[in-house]
Parts: C-alpha cells; structure tokens; sequence
C-alpha cells in the first residue's frame, strides 16, 4: 500500500484535554465507556430514596424526559424514555404500523446497520428489506430505496432510516418516500444524541414520526443501558408511554399492546448529569477526530451534513483492498496495543440470521463499504497523544 501523508493537525483547545490517567504505553481500546459514576448521582439517589419511587415514570424521569426536549429539541414535542433504543424501536414500529397485515409486511432499512433494528422490526412480526448505501454518506441510498419502494410498493409497513454514526437523514426524502408509499417512519437515531444541525438541534427535531435514540454506556451519551423516544407530535409518544407499561393507557387494564420498556429512576438521574455533560464530551470527540482526518488523509471518512457530529469512534475506510487486507491491518494494530474494530461489517445481509429471515436488494456498496471498514479508538479519556500513537501505528503499517 501507498505511504500516506499528514494534513494539517488542529491544535488541541485547553477544554478538550481530558486526562486519561493510564499508563500511555498500555492497549489503547476502542470503546472506554465514561457514564457518570455513581458518587456523582448520590444526591439525586438520596432523593429517589426518599420519594420510593425507583421506577414507573418518576420524579427523575419525568425531570429528564422535560429536559431532554428542552435541551436536544429546542422545546418542541415529546419524548418518553424506554430501558433500552431496542425496545424502544419495538415499541415505535409497533405502533406505527398497528395491526398485523399480511399485506404490508416488510420493514424497509439499510443494510449497514446494527443488528438490533433488523431484530426489532422482526420482533414486530415484519420482514427487514435491505437496501444498499450511498458510498459517501454511508446512510441508505435513496436510489436503492426507491428501486425498492418501485417494487413492494404498499408491501411496505414501515420505513427504517439510520442516523448512521450519528449522521442526519434527509427528511424531505422521507416525507416522499412515506407519501408514496403509504409506510409509516420509524427513524433509528441511536447514534445521534449529541449530533447538532446548524441550529443547534438533535436530528429528529421537529419531525413528526418518532425517532429513538440510545443512552447506552458505550455512546457519549452514557448511562447504563437505556433509551428514549422523540416526536414533535406529543399524541404518538403518550401512546407508546402506554405501551411501554404494559399496554395500561389508564389503570391496570390493557387497553394497547404492551410490554415492560421502563427506564429506572437510577439511569436516568445518570441522564440528567451526563446531559449536562455531553456538550464538552461531544467538543472533545470533534478535536480527536479532526486529528485523525489530518494524520491520516488518505483514509476516506463519512460525508455528513452534521454541523456537529457526536462519534462513538473514528469510522473510516482504507482506500483500497478488501477484507483480508482490512483484517491484516487490525491484527498488525492490535499486536502494537492498538483495539480496532470494523462497525458494521458483517452487515446485516451478510449475517446468518438475517440471510434467512430478511429480503435483500443488491448490496456492492454495503459490501465494499464493510470489507474497507476501520473502526478507530475515540472517546472521553482519550487525548491528542493517544491520536498520534494509532496515527503513527497504521502508518506503520502501510507504508
């Protein structure tokens, strides 16, 4: 392979010096997950002690649920927390598909995703229908979609779109692609909690179909394990507040489809404090990541139309070879303390279950795209040094 060059570093601003405290010559990991640490909640543990109430939409729940939408979606629309984005993807297909119709039975999403969305619309008694990406932007095509869409037409319940590595989709296409179809939208966002637009909002602001997004420890967004779901339209969301209870809409009777999604009053006082936290978090990931792309130029990244993008890592594709080489690369790295990974490859068609389960269009792109796929360390408690030693190291390698 072609040496490659240095760009430009950006300096390192004093707010993004995170000090990581470790020994500097120890493996570099690709994921540190940084939730707040529980001496860092105790006052709002000692208030959820004295209320007795741990779970069951709470005081701290209902505080952050208020916050989210202040702080994320300019104080427009509603949002309702779930344990998990899986069941919270569960849950919004699930109601915005209703009943079961063998006449519409396919869920239409990327195929470079993670495989909860594909488990999630499979949960819903839908078959996931994959479609190919843009080789850019790394989110669904919309040509692959509409190839697709030509061809199922009102087979189509639901239309899953990926805010992939925390990239925003395009609205207006999906406002299209819904009216034409007839399929509800779902918008997978799990990645975009800390992602801006110019405005300074959380894609999903202001749409009205629900967008779910994650709070799992490995995102900047870090609790525990948990989870919310977003639409401008408040009506979907008390909906889905009932079903995430159980089905109870008012009592002890069910009255809709349900299950037990609860988030506990714990996690979401991590909530509250990492929400005041994520901005900086964000900042800091931004810098690590502009230092990538300047040590290394000759390795393609996503194009996003992200005025600022959380990362839960540095993705990024070698620009040229195939998996054997990508995995060659990896194991070089990793045996010089460097943890690589290669999200998303296998992408979901390429994964035994969902071969079996789901219904593919073409996939070139979701394939060159995977088998090309570095997944470089970024998070909290990284610094600039920690970039030039992977930087340095993959040189290295390829040179």
């Amino acid at each position: 392979m072609q040496a490659w060059g240095i760009a430009p570093i950006p300096a390192d601003p004093p707010e993004s010096r995170v000090p990581r405290g470790d020994d500097p010559d120890a493996p570099l990991r690709l994921i540190k997950p940084n939730p707040p640490r529980l001496s860092d909640i105790m006052e709002i543990v000692r208030e959820i002690e004295a209320s007795g109430r741990f779970s069951n939409y709470g005081p701290v729940n209902e505080r952050l649920e208020r916050a989210l939408v202040r702080d994320l979606f300019g104080d427009v629309g509603a949002c309702v927390t779930v344990g998990n984005a899986t069941l919270g993807l569960m849950l919004a297909i699930r109601q915005a598909v209703g009943a079961a119709d063998p006449r519409r039975r396919y869920a239409l999403m990327p195929a470079f995703t993670f495989a909860a969305t594909a488990q999630a619309a499979l949960w819903c008694g839908l078959t996931p229908l994959l479609c190919d990406i843009d080789p850019e932007t790394w989110l669904a095509a919309p040509g692959a979609e509409d190839a697709l869409a030509a061809r199922y037409g009102e087979e189509i319940a639901v239309v899953v779109p990926c805010t992939t590595f925390g990239a925003p989709i395009d609205a207006a296409h999906y406002d299209r692609l819904s009216r034409t179809t007839g399929a509800a939208v779902v918008v997978d966002a799990a990645a975009a909690v800390g992602s801006r637009d110019e405005a300074g909002l959380t894609p999903g602001a202001g749409q009205a179909w629900p967008s779910v997004y994650s709070m799992h420890a490995t995102k900047p967004f870090a609790t525990l394990e948990g989870g919310f779901v977003y639409a401008a339209d408040p009506e979907p969301i008390r909906a889905l507040r009932a079903m995430a209870n159980f089905g109870f809409a008012a009592g002890r009777s069910a009255s809709l489809p349900g299950l037990n999604a609860k988030l506990n009053e714990v996690t979401a006082a991590m909530g509250l404090v990492q929400l005041d936290r994520l901005a900086a978090a964000v900042r800091h990931r931004e810098v690590l990541a502009a230092s990538y792309r300047a040590l290394l130029p000759d390795l393609a990244v996503q194009r996003s139309t992200a005025a600022v993008q959380a990362h839960v890592f540095l993705p990024a594709l070698l620009p040229r070879g195939g998996r054997s080489e990508r995995d060659d690369v990896i194991r070089r790295a990793l045996s010089a303390g460097i943890e690589i990974g290669t999200y998303y490859d296998p992408h979901l068609g390429a994964q035994p279950y969902f071969q079996q389960t789901c219904r593919a269009g073409p996939l070139p792109v979701a394939e060159d795209v995977g088998g090309r796929m570095l997944s470089l360390p970024l998070h909290d408690t990284m610094t600039m040094e920690d970039v030039h030693r992977v930087a340095d190291v993959l040189r290295e390698i390829c040179r």
